[in-house]
């Protein structure tokens, strides 16, 4: 589990991938990635922990910041990338990208 965890968040530090207005940063010691989201003023976190038996155990989807983003549809975004990665093995780059994509609509 802990070397699948360590290739995830490695998998994230080396990614290439560039998101326009997102900062993505990868904690390995505690198995997290922080995700934050600027348009204009506005900022929107979000932070996905690994659990200690990953892949085994789900992965926890929390918001940080979330300024002018109605409860509802931040749930849905929450609900909708919660189970991408928990249900659909995706990498969390690729969840990100696809939380991204949500914001951005």
């Amino acid at each position: 589990s802990s070397v699948l965890s360590s290739q995830e968040i490695a998998s994230v530090q080396t990614s290439t991938q560039l998101f326009n207005g997102m900062t993505v940063k990868a904690r390995s010691a505690a198995r997290e990635v922080i995700a934050t989201y600027s348009v204009n003023d506005i900022f929107i976190e979000l932070i996905i922990q690994l659990p200690s038996n990953y892949p085994l155990g789900s992965i926890t989807v929390e918001s940080g910041k979330r300024v002018g983003v109605a409860v509802q549809q931040w749930r849905n975004w929450m609900l909708q990338l919660s189970t991408y990665l928990t249900h659909q093995n995706g990498s969390i780059m690729e969840g990100l990208s696809l939380w991204k994509n949500n914001v951005d609509k």
